[in-house]
C-alpha cells in the first residue's frame, strides 16, 4: 500500500526516482501521527470507561479479557463457581498478561490480610475464607487448593498468562453465619502492580545498563512510566499489535527519561512527571481511543517514522526548527478562540485517586483565561482517567484551558513545504495576510492531499505559548480534593480500660491446677470483646472464654509459676474493632492441696478392731493417723496408734486394742512435712465383742 500511494504521488508531483525514496519517507508517516489538543475529544467528546467500572466482578458465558497497566484496582470475570460439601470456590479472572504484586486483597470493597497459608485474618472471617492467587505467568500451575477441593477444576486449569484469584469459603457454624458473610457472596477485588515492561535504559544491548532483553520477558520489570507504557501499548499483540521491532526504543528511552523527572506537588509530595495507570477490554475497547487516552494522560504526541518504527514526545515544549510564511501557505482558514459551543470558563479534570479506592475524581477547579464567565459555575468535565495524580491532572487541565482561551486556530493548506511538519509537534507561523506570529503546535495530525491538477499538505493547527508548561504548584495545583490526601474521619473504637487479672485455683483429684481470670472496665453497652494470653516471654496467643454480659473472662488452666502477659480489645457488631490494650502481667502459682486418705474401713473383734486404708496420692504426703471416737462425731477423737508413714497411694491399716464391747468409729487424715492436715475421712463404724 505505501509503494502505491508513493506511485500515485510520483505521477501527480512528477517528481525523479532519484527522489522518491524521499518522498515515500514522508509518505508511511500518513494516518498514525496523533496529537493531545484534539479538543472536541478530549473535552467534549464521549465518554469512556470508569477506573470504578473495573471494579465489579462480571458473570457472563463470553466477556472480554482485560489488561492493565500500573496501578489497578479491578475486579474480574467470573470463570468458575461450585460448592461441595459446605464449601464455597470462586475463580475471578483479573487480566491478561503477567501481573508484578498484589498490593491489597479486597472483599465487598474493605481491606483484608492474608496470611502466608492465603486465610484471611481479620477476625469477623473466623478463618473461613481464603484467597489464593496467581499471577499470569506462562508457566504457572493451576492453583492446588482449589483442585484438592473441587474435582471439576483440574491440573489442566491453569489459566496461563492471565492473573486470576481464588476465593473458597469454608462451611461455618450457623451462629458466626451472618458475622463472616453478612448474607451474601464475598465479593473480590484486588489492588495490584499490573504488567512488566521493557525499559530499554535498562537495557545493556540496546544502548542502557542493565539485564533487560526485548526477547526474554522475564528480565522486565514493573513501571507506571508514561512513555513504557505507550510503547508496550503500541507493540504489544493484545493493544495496537505493531510489534516490539517498530518501536524506535531510543525515542522512547529519552521520552521515559523525561517522564521519570520529579515534580512537587501542592501537599509537598515529589512524584514523578508523568505517569499512566490504565485498564481497557480488548474486545470492546476500540485502540484508536485507548491509545488517545494514554496520549491524554500525558500531554504525549505520536507518530511513526519513515522506518515505521513508532515515536512519541511527552509533555514539554520544544523550540520549533520550522516556519510557516506566506510563501508556504495556498489556503487558510483562522479563528481566534474556539467555538461558540465550546466556549467554557473552567474545567474540571476527572482523574484516577489512589486515596479513594483507585476511583475516579474531580480535580481542583481549573480556570480558562481570558473567558469572562464566573470560573466556578459549571466547570467542563474533562475525562483523564488514565493519569494517575491531582497535581498530573491539573497540569494537563492547563493545557487545554489554555487552548481554550483567545488562540488561534489554524486550517492550513500548504505547498509541498508542509511535509516538514511530519514528524514534528511545533512549529512557528508568521504570516503578514494575518498579522500572525507565534508558536503553533499540531493538532489532529497532519495530512497529504493529492490531486489532478495540485498535491497539498492539510494541517490543523492551535497556538500555544512556553510559558504553557511552565507550572509551580503552590501557585497553580489548586486544593486537592479532601479524599485525595485523606479520607473521612472513621469511627475509632477505644480500646478497653481497667483490665484486671487475676489466679484462680482449680481443685483436681490429686491437688490443685490454676486458671487465668481477668475482668475490664464496662464500656459501650453495645460493644462485645475478646480476651488473650501468652507468656510474656512470647509464643501464640490463646484465646480466652469470655462472659460478655459479666465482662469477665477464664482461661483454661496455666502453667504455675510461669509469668503471662494478658489483653483485651473491644469489638462492634460490624466487627470494627479496637487496638489490643496494654498487657496486664500476672505469675500464677497453684496452692499445693494435700489429698485425703480414701478406701478406709473397720473391722471389730474380741476387744480389738483392725483398721485399713489407702494413703493420700499428693506429692506433699509425709504421714497419716488414725482416730477413734465413741460416737458419730470428731469431737473427742483418740489417735489410735503412731504416725503411719508409707509411700502415696499405699494401702495401710491399724490395730486398735484394749477395747471394751460397744460400736466404735474411726476416722483417717494425712500430713505434710510442714503439719498441714488434709480433709478428713470417715467415720467407719466396728462393732467390738
Amino acid at each position: 500500500m505505501p509503494m502505491a500511494i508513493a506511485g500515485a504521488i510520483v505521477a501527480a508531483i512528477g517528481v525523479t526516482s532519484a527522489t522518491l525514496a524521499a518522498v515515500l519517507t514522508v509518505v508511511l508517516a500518513v494516518g498514525v501521527q496523533m496529537g493531545i489538543n484534539a479538543l472536541i475529544g478530549a473535552i467534549f467528546g464521549s465518554s469512556r470507561p470508569k477506573p470504578s467500572d473495573g471494579q465489579i466482578t462480571v458473570r457472563g458465558s463470553v466477556e472480554s479479557r482485560r489488561r492493565h497497566y500500573g496501578i489497578v484496582h479491578t475486579g474480574g470475570v467470573e470463570t468458575f463457581k461450585e460448592s461441595a460439601n459446605g464449601t464455597l470456590g470462586t475463580v475471578i479472572t483479573l487480566g491478561t498478561g503477567e501481573e508484578t504484586e498484589v498490593l491489597e486483597h479486597r472483599i465487598n470493597d474493605k481491606v483484608v490480610t492474608v496470611d502466608g497459608s492465603g486465610t484471611v485474618t481479620d477476625a469477623s472471617y473466623r478463618g473461613a475464607v481464603h484467597i489464593h492467587t496467581q499471577p499470569g505467568s506462562d508457566d504457572q500451575t493451576a492453583i492446588g487448593q482449589l483442585t484438592a477441593k473441587f474435582a471439576q477444576w483440574t491440573s489442566d486449569h491453569r489459566q496461563r498468562g492471565c492473573a486470576h484469584a481464588a476465593i473458597i469459603c469454608d462451611p461455618v457454624k450457623q451462629e458466626h453465619f451472618s458475622e463472616v458473610f453478612n448474607g451474601r457472596e464475598p465479593a473480590y477485588s484486588q489492588v495490584r502492580k499490573a504488567v512488566k515492561l521493557y525499559d530499554p535504559r535498562k537495557d545493556s544491548t540496546n544502548g542502557g545498563t542493565g539485564i533487560h532483553r526485548l526477547n526474554d520477558k522475564n528480565t522486565w520489570e514493573w513501571s507506571d512510566n508514561g512513555p513504557l507504557v505507550i510503547a508496550d501499548y503500541i507493540a504489544h499483540p493484545d493493544g495496537y499489535g505493531l510489534g516490539y521491532g517498530n518501536i524506535n526504543w531510543a525515542n522512547i528511552a529519552a521520552e521515559a527519561d523525561i517522564a521519570d523527572e520529579t515534580v512537587t506537588t501542592v501537599t509537598a509530595e515529589t512524584i514523578a512527571r508523568w505517569r499512566i495507570w490504565a485498564s481497557y477490554k480488548l474486545a470492546v475497547d476500540e485502540r484508536r481511543a485507548v491509545l488517545s487516552d494514554m496520549l491524554k494522560a500525558v500531554d504525549g504526541f505520536c507518530w511513526q517514522g519513515p522506518d515505521f518504527k513508532f515515536n512519541m514526545r511527552v509533555g514539554a515544549y520544544e523550540e520549533p526548527d520550522i516556519t510557516i510564511t506566506d510563501d508556504h501557505i495556498l489556503a487558510l482558514a483562522a479563528t481566534l478562540g474556539p467555538k461558540a459551543q465550546q466556549r467554557v470558563s473552567s474545567l474540571k479534570v476527572l482523574y484516577t485517586e489512589a486515596g479513594i479506592g483507585y476511583r475516579e475524581q474531580e480535580s481542583a477547579t481549573v480556570e480558562v483565561p481570558d473567558a469572562e464567565e464566573d470560573p466556578n459555575t459549571d466547570p467542563q468535565s474533562v475525562e483523564l482517567y488514565y493519569a494517575p495524580h491531582h497535581n498530573q491532572a491539573v497540569r494537563v487541565g492547563k493545557l487545554l484551558a489554555a487552548r481554550l482561551g483567545d488562540r488561534w486556530h489554524l486550517e492550513l493548506t500548504l505547498n509541498l513545504f508542509g511535509l516538514n511538519l511530519f514528524g514534528r509537534r511545533f512549529c512557528r507561523v508568521i504570516s503578514a495576510e494575518l498579522g500572525i506570529d507565534a508558536r503553533f503546535a499540531v493538532d489532529g495530525g497532519v495530512k497529504l492531499s493529492i490531486g489532478r491538477e495540485r498535491t497539498s499538505v492539510v494541517a490543523t493547527l492551535i497556538e500555544v505559548r512556553p510559558d504553557d508548561w511552565d507550572f509551580d504548584a503552590a501557585s497553580e495545583e489548586g486544593t486537592p480534593p479532601a479524599s485525595s490526601g485523606s479520607t473521612s474521619t472513621p469511627v475509632v473504637v477505644g480500646a478497653p480500660t481497667g483490665l484486671a487479672v487475676t489466679a484462680v485455683q482449680i481443685a483436681l483429684a490429686d491437688g490443685n491446677a490454676v486458671a487465668l481470670e481477668a475482668s475490664w472496665s464496662a464500656g459501650r453497652i453495645d460493644l462485645a470483646f475478646e480476651v488473650r494470653y501468652r507468656p510474656s516471654a512470647g509464643g501464640t496467643w490463646v484465646m480466652m472464654a469470655v462472659d460478655q454480659d459479666a465482662r469477665t473472662a477464664r482461661s483454661a488452666g496455666v502453667s504455675s509459676g510461669t509469668e503471662y502477659e494478658v489483653q483485651v480489645r473491644a469489638f462492634t457488631l460490624a466487627h470494627r474493632t479496637s487496638a489490643w490494650s496494654a498487657s496486664v502481667l500476672i505469675t500464677p502459682t497453684a496452692t499445693a492441696t494435700l489429698g485425703a486418705p480414701t478406701a478406709l474401713s473397720a473391722t471389730g473383734g474380741t476387744g480389738t478392731a483392725s483398721i485399713s486404708f489407702a494413703m493420700p496420692t499428693s506429692a506433699t504426703l509425709a504421714y497419716a493417723r488414725v482416730y477413734r471416737t465413741a460416737t458419730g462425731t470428731f469431737s473427742g477423737a483418740t489417735q489410735v496408734g503412731s504416725d503411719i508413714i508409707a509411700a502415696p497411694g499405699a494401702l495401710v491399716g491399724a490395730t486398735d486394742t484394749g477395747l471394751s464391747a460397744g460400736t466404735k468409729y474411726y476416722w483417717a487424715r494425712a500430713f505434710d512435712g510442714s503439719g498441714g492436715a488434709s480433709a478428713l475421712t470417715g467415720p467407719v463404724s466396728a462393732t467390738v465383742s
